[in-house]
Order: C-alpha cells, then structure tokens, then sequence
C-alpha cells in the first residue's frame, strides 16, 4: 500500500517545490523549472516497485541548490 503512495506524494511535494521556487524568479536568483510536475502511475501489483525520473531544470541567474527533499 505505502508503495503506491510514495509516487503520489513525490509528486506532490515537487508541485510544491515548484511553485515555491517560481516565486523566486526575480533577477538573479535560481528557478527551478520541471516539465512534467505530476505523473500518474497506471494500476501497480502491490510488492512492485515503480520510478520515474523528474528532470529538474535551472532557469534562474543564480546557481540553484536542491539541500533537502521530502516526500509529500
């Protein structure tokens, strides 16, 4: 069960990051930009493990520093 809701909550937790970031896009400062927020797994067997790659893209001025991450 908690493997089908680990995907769910990454997800969330990088629309999160992303909005937070976006604020930030003044001059000179980074912006994290991901392409594809959210991705929906099709029906999973349970013990199966899934992935899926979020490309995370810096489209600020400044250097942009991932320091922690939480799943949702």
């Amino acid at each position: 069960m908690t493997k089908r809701l680990f995907p769910m909550m990454l997800a969330a937790m990088l629309v999160v990051f992303c909005i937070a970031t976006a604020v930030q896009a003044d001059a000179g400062m980074p912006r994290a930009v991901i392409e594809n927020e959210v991705h929906e797994f099709s029906a999973v067997y349970e013990g199966v493990d899934v992935i899926h790659d979020f490309i995370v893209q810096n489209k600020g001025d400044a250097d942009l520093e991932i320091t922690d991450v939480k799943a949702g």
